[in-house]
């Protein structure tokens, strides 16, 4: 039987998607005190995600050793993808632990970009790229509202993509600083994991064509070959935000940046987007219902 963890020995890597947080759990994963689940992405507590791991209890994801782990450590990104996943910070609440979280952002509009170019992996995903549910996953303030609720500010830490890209070492420095473990820990590399893709129109289509269904029973080479071939008959170009889209996002967002800047302290000009001591009170917090009008 697994050993129990006590309740405030977890790292939660909530989020959010595509920041780094598949290449932050990797470098994280060598660290001796932390102790990684089976999977990276086990979505206990969410939903309707449905590339979690279906266990019966949370801590038989990890074989913990109290003598040697400081911190038991998953990342769900599911779990700051509110309203599509709601209450999870209360669930994890009253499952009765209290984790340390991690939250990494990112230029919200590339977020959001690099979020649409990944979902079109899959056949039955037809949303528009200025969809509500990658907007509000963008919406770092909601997101981060929601675990404010239920958790002290103190047990949460928000790092910046660009500098974990640029300067990985000062981060994983940082995290073990945060959580209080050794900060001299460096991982042997800095590879980049869960790389957004490309898929070109005509992958798209035969994937959603019966050669889709079919492919599952070619051998993992011979598939390989064949999406190299089909890459080099059609191009693959990454699908970006037109001009009135970014317009839209920006509008849309500029309310949820403004108090993630008061709330955070991070420079959101640098996304292009209006500091508070331009347009004055972020005003209300913004609500999932804030659609505004769809770009053309």
């Amino acid at each position: 039987m697994p050993e129990a963890i006590p309740p405030d020995r977890y790292l939660l890597i909530i989020g959010a998607m595509k920041c780094g947080t598949s290449s932050l759990y990797d470098y994280l994963a060598g660290h001796p005190q932390l102790c990684p689940a089976l999977t990276k992405e086990p979505e206990y507590f969410s939903s309707g995600q449905r590339h979690g791991l279906d266990v019966d209890d949370y801590e038989s994801l990890w074989d913990f050793d109290s003598r040697v782990h400081r911190y038991a450590m998953e990342a769900s990104t599911g779990y700051t993808k509110f309203p599509q996943e709601s209450g999870v910070p209360q669930r994890i609440h009253e499952y009765g632990i209290r984790p340390k979280f991690v939250y990494i952002v990112r230029n919200p509009l590339d977020r959001i970009v690099s979020h649409y170019n990944y979902m079109l992996r899959d056949a039955d995903f037809d949303q528009r790229i200025v969809d509500d549910h990658l907007v509000n996953t963008s919406s770092y303030f909601l997101q981060l509202s929601q675990y404010q609720r239920w958790f002290p500010d103190r047990d949460l830490l928000v790092l910046d993509f660009d500098r974990l890209k640029s300067d990985p070492g000062a981060v994983i420095a940082q995290v073990c600083r945060f959580l209080s473990v050794d900060d001299r820990y460096r991982p042997a590399s800095y590879q980049v994991a869960n790389r957004t893709e490309v898929q070109s129109t005509l992958e798209r289509w035969v994937k959603h064509s019966p050669l889709g269904s079919l492919s599952h029973h070619i051998p993992a080479p011979v598939r390989r070959c064949g999406q190299r071939i089909l890459g080099s008959v059609s191009p693959r170009r990454l699908r970006t935000l037109s001009s009135s889209e970014r317009a839209y996002v920006i509008e849309r967002l500029t309310p949820d940046m403004q108090q993630f800047q008061r709330a955070f302290g991070f420079d959101i000009t640098r996304w292009g987007f209006p500091s508070m001591s331009v347009t004055g009170s972020a005003g209300a917090a913004p609500g999932v219902d804030q659609a505004g009008s769809v770009p053309p």
